[in-house]
């Protein structure tokens, strides 16, 4: 067997092995990178000693590279959530968008809330301002939590500093501030579908919240519910920070402000503020001790992220020192096969077997990442879409799909799929539409 044919084969058996742990046993997604990339290297040709460097050379440099931004990112969103920003936000956005708008008032407060905060967790604690609007105003509550879940899901999934695309991007080597505007941008058409599905099922599946859940209402906030303002303070301001520096690095120029403003608009400076403008205005006179547990708990959550993107990050090292992946890239590229449609098709495997679409975007850059420059594909875009592909299809294995329809009520298999299966494989589908016209242009 010829070396580049042992790589391929290597590759290959090793992505089987990784599903198969994933899917089948035990182990946690960390491990099962780990074994993989293990296997990818040993089987590929490389020397035992020679994988595990490779395995921690990349684990140390995804984890220097995206350590800070996801402990930042986890401890905003804990902030917003003790603080009851989150449930001032959605209030605040149906007092503006109006009677009628309630649909998309929730994916508003869903997009905004997923910037910063993981899709089940968030929909969880919002999903009693979702029942207290269905029942002031009669709409159907099936309508509300698909909008609010779609609007979770936009953001979650293509939109960084949410810590799939994030991680994604930082395994691509991707510019975030790009990142941003382009997976806000390709998110618009789907969530436009999410808005007229969620209202067509509220009217095929009508059913109003009997009782809103006014303890857990009260439990979202403090006494003093926060501003509007303050609420969305810690997201916007780092936000504008890093599409600031992103845009002056496209229009170099010179001088202390341009500085400045390179300085703080580098995602962990930006990210930093957020966190501090946070805890400053929005747990102002909370009791220091549960400002920190608040704090560390939200570290403890995003340490599960961020050792799973690493081991993402170890795994294509192996992938990248092995040679398999420039090896693939190159035999893909005489296929006449559009290459975007590789992490796409990859991310969207991988979400239909083993059910979680972050592990299937972290799993989908580490293979995928070393092949992107030799298959001439943008950074950026090949991160949407590894996002894009790990939205297809979600069911029974995937936890955000029982958390939606069980919050709902929905209890039979039929209207489970229509809630959530349906709406996610659009989704998925307009977005590889999308994908193909952007990467004429990009």
């Amino acid at each position: 067997m010829s070396s580049t044919t042992q790589m391929v084969v290597a590759l290959v058996i090793s992505i089987i092995v990784l599903v198969l742990l994933l899917v089948k046993s035990n182990l946690n997604a960390f491990t099962a990178l780990i074994i993989g990339g293990l296997l990818t290297g040993i089987l590929g040709g490389l020397s035992p000693i020679k994988t595990v460097d490779a395995l921690k050379t990349g684990f140390g440099n995804t984890m220097a590279s995206l350590g800070i931004l996801i402990a930042f990112g986890v401890m905003i969103g804990k902030v917003l959530e003790v603080s009851g920003a989150t449930a001032a936000m959605g209030k605040k956005f149906v007092a503006v968008l109006g009677k009628g708008h309630e649909v998309l008032a929730m994916i508003l407060t869903g997009f905004v809330t997923s910037l910063a905060i993981f899709c089940v967790p968030a929909f969880l604690m919002l999903f009693p301002l979702a029942k207290d609007i269905s029942k002031r105003t009669g709409t159907s509550i099936s309508a509300l939590g698909i909008g609010l879940a779609g609007g979770l899901l936009w953001s979650h999934e293509l939109v960084p500093p949410a810590s799939g695309p994030l991680g994604g991007a930082a395994l691509f080597n991707a510019n975030i501030s790009g990142n941003m505007i382009l997976g806000f941008l390709v998110g618009i058409p789907m969530i436009i579908f999410v808005n007229f599905y969620a209202k067509w099922i509220g009217k095929k599946y009508h059913r109003v919240a009997e009782d809103a859940d006014e303890s857990a209402l009260e439990n979202t906030a403090d006494a003093k519910e926060p501003s509007f303002t303050l609420s969305i303070m810690p997201i916007l301001i780092p936000i504008v920070l890093i599409l600031l520096a992103g845009a002056l690095k496209t229009t170099p120029m010179n001088g202390t402000l341009s500085s400045t403003i390179q300085f703080v608009g580098s995602p962990v400076v930006a990210l930093g503020l957020g966190l501090l403008i946070g805890v400053l205005t929005l747990l102002h006179g909370v009791d220091r001790k549960k400002v920190a547990a608040a704090l560390d708990d939200g570290i403890v959550n995003g340490g599960k992220t961020l050792v799973l993107i690493a081991a993402g990050g170890a795994l294509g090292n192996v992938v990248n020192e092995s040679g398999a992946g420039n090896i693939i890239a190159k035999g893909i590229a005489h296929t006449g096969l559009p290459a975007i449609l590789v992490p796409f098709i990859i991310a969207s495997l991988l979400r239909i077997i083993q059910g979680s679409g972050t592990v299937a975007i972290f799993t989908t850059a580490s293979i995928t990442a070393p092949m992107v420059a030799t298959l001439g594909i943008n950074p950026i875009l090949a991160n949407i879409a590894a996002c894009v592909g790990a939205m297809v299809f979600s069911y029974f294995n995937d936890s955000y799909f029982w958390a939606i329809n069980d919050s709902i009520g929905a209890t039979s298999t039929k209207e489970q799929m229509m809630n959530w299966s349906v709406p996610t494989t659009v989704c998925w589908l307009i977005g590889g539409i999308e994908l193909l016209i952007l990467n004429v242009f990009i």
